[in-house]
């Protein structure tokens, strides 16, 4: 009975996955970026010279270095939707996903940090903010170097010897990512709606990372149908773990947020190398 709505979301999945992996889109992405990027700078210019009248002054801030943020706010917005194209592929995979937006969050609050110091020759000025900038970088590129090693040691096999059983789990994947991609949108426009109505806007990235939290749970119970081995169910639970923690990562004070972050990718790089090395004797 579940048959056909499946497989009209798995199609329309396909679809929306083949637009978004398209060379075209690509650049398009790309060219957003650095249109975005430039249009901040021009803006703050212009809103300095003080040429753009209130209230709409009072959304751009006369601080060169929040062009940045918005640069990277741009390529979080797109790495978070090529994650939920992920997410069907591989459970691995879409954890990786996720370590790589934390570590690009952690090097926007490193840059974030820039707007504070304000004159780089006062050392007065660079101690206050610096070590929360070293804190964030270094996180950043622990985390980096960690991802780097996960895929290097990790080892793919089927997730079942059933191809049926294969494809149809699979399918129930992208319905999940279907889900995500619709609530995606939707807390996308309710935060641009709060931003521009001069209200406080929620954290998109903090909400949407607690929504994978329970999608990856859904998933790891799902799984159960298609494979009951012990092994496979602690490994895809240990991932949903560590999702856990990169979400506590992100409503972490300075310097803490790092150290979860580091913890969760060294958790998963433990996991990743004690299943793909010793799993298969057991099996």
């Amino acid at each position: 009975m579940l048959h056909r709505p499946i497989d009209f979301i798995s199609s329309t999945y396909d679809k929306l996955e083949h637009f978004w992996e398209s060379r075209e889109n690509m650049k398009f992405i790309g060219t957003v970026t650095v249109f975005g990027y430039l249009f901040s700078l021009l803006l703050i210019q212009i809103n300095i010279w003080g040429f753009i009248p209130e209230p709409f002054s009072n959304y751009i801030h006369n601080n060169y270095f929040d062009a940045i943020g918005v640069a990277f706010s741009l390529l979080l917005f797109f790495e978070v939707v090529g994650l939920v194209f992920v997410l069907p592929r591989s459970f691995s995979g879409a954890l990786i996903k996720q370590f790589e937006i934390l570590s690009l969050i952690l090097l926007r609050h490193a840059f974030e940090e820039f707007k504070f110091i304000g004159d780089l020759i006062n050392v007065e000025n660079i101690s206050n903010y610096m070590y929360h900038m070293l804190s964030n970088a270094f996180g950043a590129l622990i985390i980096f170097g960690g991802i780097l090693i996960i895929k290097r040691i990790q080892k793919h096999r089927d997730y079942t010897k059933n191809k049926w059983d294969r494809e149809r789990f699979i399918q129930l994947k992208k319905v999940v990512a279907f889900i995500l991609i619709i609530i995606f949108t939707y807390l996308a426009i309710v935060d641009l709606y709060l931003f521009f109505s001069g209200e406080s806007t929620f954290k998109f990235f903090k909400t949407f990372y607690s929504v994978l939290v329970f999608s990856d749970i859904f998933i790891v119970l799902v799984s159960l149908r298609y494979n009951h081995s012990y092994i496979v169910l602690f490994r895809n639970s240990g991932f949903a773990f560590a999702t856990v923690l990169l979400r506590v990562a992100l409503t972490a004070p300075v310097y803490i947020n790092s150290v979860i972050g580091i913890v969760a990718i060294v958790f998963t790089l433990v996991l990743t190398y004690i299943y793909s090395n010793f799993s298969l004797k057991e099996e």
